[in-house]
């Protein structure tokens, strides 16, 4: 399937909503109204990060998270695609 269920939580809130695989989680949260938090949007100043506690994501370049982190499942949204049918990640656990 091309499409995800998005699930992200902040500030105790679940923000739910569907997109493509090839597409931004960031971008896509922006334009669905959630106030996600990010700066550069260039995976550098690390504002947008999230721990993804169900699913899959993809950073094309990992920007300034280790192997370590990655392996934790921190994921920086501003350069993450999902990976999976449905992926929660939440930026209130980081």
């Amino acid at each position: 399937m091309d499409t995800t269920k998005v699930t992200l939580i902040l500030d105790g809130e679940h923000h739910n909503f569907n997109m493509k695989k090839d597409e931004v989680i960031l971008d896509i949260a922006l334009s669905n109204g959630i106030d996600a938090p990010h700066s550069c949007q260039g995976g550098v100043c690390m504002t947008c990060l999230g721990k993804v506690t169900n699913g899959k994501t993809q950073m094309d370049d990992p920007g300034m998270l280790s192997d370590e982190e990655i392996d934790e499942g921190l994921t920086l949204t501003c350069i993450s695609k999902p990976r999976s049918e449905e992926i929660t990640i939440d930026y209130d656990d980081v």
